[in-house]
């Protein structure tokens, strides 16, 4: 399948996956995958998955450049982010969020990997496993950190996002 031909991928802005700041806000993504609407029934639910799949790497670039924007632009604006921040209820505070976490540790080396993803009409949802590296306070060494992301998913007029994304730290 031809992304450009078959689906007109993520807009940046809009493509950023949280697992990073999912983390310490507890965000995911996530994902925004457009399609026209001859597109959308031309298209089986497998290839929605796997199109929302490859886009995911925008959120993961979005979250390693530190754009909150770019990160909340995945979700809808009625969207909730769950993490052991806390939740942030619609796009507006799930930025808002980011744009702290950002700012008061120096995440990178941000990475996630899709181990499942499931769409159904216009629903679905994906579980993920992500990596980072941060300053921890007050010491200011860098430590690394692992954990999980669920994320429910929603297309509202050819438009994939997260409507419900949920970070979680491993015990490790």
């Amino acid at each position: 399948m031809h992304a450009n031909s078959t689906l007109r991928m993520w807009r940046r802005r809009g493509a950023a996956s949280w697992v990073t700041v999912l983390l310490l806000l507890g965000s995911v993504q996530l994902i925004q995958a457009q399609t026209t609407d001859d597109q959308a029934r031309q298209l089986s639910d497998e290839q929605i998955a796997k199109a929302i799949a490859a886009a995911d790497s925008y959120t993961v670039d979005a979250v390693n450049r530190h754009d909150a924007y770019a990160v909340a632009a995945v979700y809808w604006d009625d969207a909730i982010d769950i993490s052991p921040l806390g939740v942030a209820s619609g796009r507006p505070a799930i930025e808002q969020r980011f744009a702290e976490q950002f700012k008061s540790a120096d995440v990178r080396d941000f990475s996630e990997t899709m181990d499942e993803i499931h769409i159904s009409g216009d629903h679905g949802w994906f579980v993920a496993h992500w990596s980072d590296t941060y300053v921890a306070q007050p010491g200011g060494e860098r430590r690394s950190r692992k954990g999980y992301i669920t994320c429910v998913l929603e297309r509202r007029n050819g438009e994939w996002k997260a409507r419900m994304h949920a970070t979680f730290l491993s015990a490790r």
